[in-house]
């Protein structure tokens, strides 16, 4: 039996020569000093109940109390707890995220800067880890391993989600995380698998200066599932700072102004009680914890899309984004974690019905064709089913939480953008050139490039159609910021351009400045 049955556990002497006999291997095992052990084979035979075949460094494997890994100090050393194949949890080297968190203008590094992984369902994978002075952080992932300690292909993909005083959230506007495979990056020395490369250093960009000093709010979320909740902290103007709770439940939400806020917490499948405080100047306030609410039920929304002139777009998604978070100019917010169809992380798969279920309580704009599938929202106001929708869970009038819209959304095939930014960010000159896919039945052309807070940067006259060609103009307006992130849109008109019938998609067209 296991050491958790109450048997008696002989102690050993590591550096006799023969501790524990033949078929026993003598391994440390915390407070307890070391202890004699079973040797085992991985995905051999089972051990006792409650262990596992644990592998060591010299190769060999013995039988161990499995781990967990909401318990740091069930593995000895640096070791993590990490799920297996066979749905065990045992020790392993960790996979560690490494890099450097740093000011776009002056690339200087920013300490202080919390950085937290998310999963494929943007759910948090981690907990927070906190820059240092040269704004270097090391980042613990979990990743699924074989019996021998291998790991899985597949088994640990994430994004980077950042924060920082005086910076702009990452990702947060035209900016976007790109997923990174720890299973396939993952380089093994020292103890540990490091990954480190171009995806693990984050940029912010720095915010206006302040006419007062900014402050912060911090709390946690005390729930059953505390990870990845949107933290939304209102104060009834546009822009509210946001924050992601860490896989414990902490958060801080970085840049409040002076005033009073309520924060919010959005995630599927649960409902938060929100709270209310006040930010004096420079204040650091703590404590604003935000508790679930078991007895509230969350809603469930549904709807249906409809593809019109669809080319290259095949299916698309609909999200959710509280209202707090929506930019009408740009027609996007903050998805919350979950509040998607198809639920995350499937690929875009909606061509008709759809259901976001675990909506809880708030008010959301709902937006369709919001990610890169080829898809966008059909931009003709003149027609039913282009309006972004806005809905409040409970509904207003019934009082219920879960109901159908009315109408459909019409979904159009996308202007495919070719340069710069089509696929990811993309490096320009100071008078970058833009290019895109012509659409067979326009007139004309409306771009506008807009920087990484929103604000309108050039708008340009109508661009005439270009009757077959390849539509482009070079940039014209005023001189574009080094570190600052920019996106151009376009939209197709025809009917003398007063008509819209498509436009490029709202993440991509993204470019910076060298």
């Amino acid at each position: 039996t296991g050491p958790d049955a109450g048997a008696c556990v002989p102690t050993c002497d590591p550096s006799a020569a023969d501790p524990c006999g033949a078929d026993w291997a003598c391994v440390p095992a915390g407070d307890r000093g070391d202890i004699c052990r079973p040797l085992c084979t991985p995905g051999g035979a089972a051990c006792a109940a409650g262990e596992v075949c644990q592998p060591l460094d010299d190769g060999r494997a013995v039988c161990l109390l499995e781990c967990s890994p909401d318990d740091p100090d069930s593995c000895e050393g640096e070791r993590s707890c990490e799920l297996r194949t066979d749905g065990a949890h045992a020790c392993y080297d960790p996979v560690v995220l490494a890099g450097r968190v740093f000011d776009l203008v002056t690339d200087d590094g920013i300490p202080g800067a919390r950085v937290i992984a998310a999963d494929q369902t943007g759910a948090a994978a981690t907990n927070v880890a906190v820059t240092g002075a040269d704004g270097g952080y090391q980042l613990p992932v979990p990743v699924t391993r074989q019996p021998d300690g291998a790991l899985v292909a597949g088994g640990g993909t994430f994004s980077l989600r950042v924060t920082a005083q005086d910076y702009e959230n990452f990702p947060h506007g035209v900016r976007v995380a790109l997923p990174i495979d720890a299973t396939a990056l993952a380089v093994a020395g020292d103890g540990r698998w490091t990954v480190q490369n171009a995806a693990t250093d984050v940029g912010l960009i720095p915010l206006p200066p302040p006419t007062r000093e900014r402050g912060s709010i911090a709390g946690r979320v005390v729930a059953g599932s505390p990870g990845g909740v949107l933290i939304v902290a209102s104060a009834g103007t546009p822009n509210p700072p946001l924050a992601w709770s860490d896989r414990s439940g902490e958060y801080v939400v970085f840049n409040a102004e002076v005033g009073s806020y309520v924060v919010h917490g959005y995630k599927a499948f649960l409902q938060l009680q929100p709270a209310s405080t006040t930010v004096e100047v420079g204040q650091d306030v703590t404590g604003v914890d935000l508790r679930e609410l078991t007895d509230v039920q969350t809603g469930a929304i549904s709807g249906t899309v409809q593809l019109v002139n669809p080319g290259a777009c095949r299916a698309t998604s609909v999200v959710l984004v509280p209202e707090e978070t929506y930019d009408d100019t740009l027609k996007r917010g903050e998805v919350a974690t979950g509040l998607r169809a198809p639920a995350p992380p499937a690929a875009p798969n909606v061509t008709g019905a759809w259901v976001i279920d675990g909506v809880p309580d708030g008010s959301y704009a709902v937006l369709a064709a919001f990610e890169n599938d080829a898809c966008v929202r059909d931009p003709d106001p003149g027609i039913a089913g282009t309006q972004v929708l806005h809905i409040t869970v409970p509904d207003r009038l019934s009082g219920v939480r879960s109901f159908m819209l009315d109408g459909s959304f019409k979904v159009t095939g996308a202007l495919a953008i070719l340069d710069p930014g089509e696929t990811e960010p993309e490096a320009v000159t100071a008078t970058p050139t833009f290019r895109w896919e012509d659409d067979s039945s326009e007139d004309a052309y409306d771009l506008v490039v807009y920087d990484a807070f929103g604000n309108e940067v050039w708008h340009p006259d109508l661009l005439p159609g270009a009757s077959g060609g390849t539509p482009e103009l070079t940039y014209a307006g005023p001189a574009l910021e080094p570190g600052m992130y920019y996106q151009f849109r376009v939209t197709s008109l025809r009917r003398g351009g007063t008509q819209p019938i498509s436009m490029t998609e709202d993440l991509l067209g993204v470019f910076f400045v060298e």
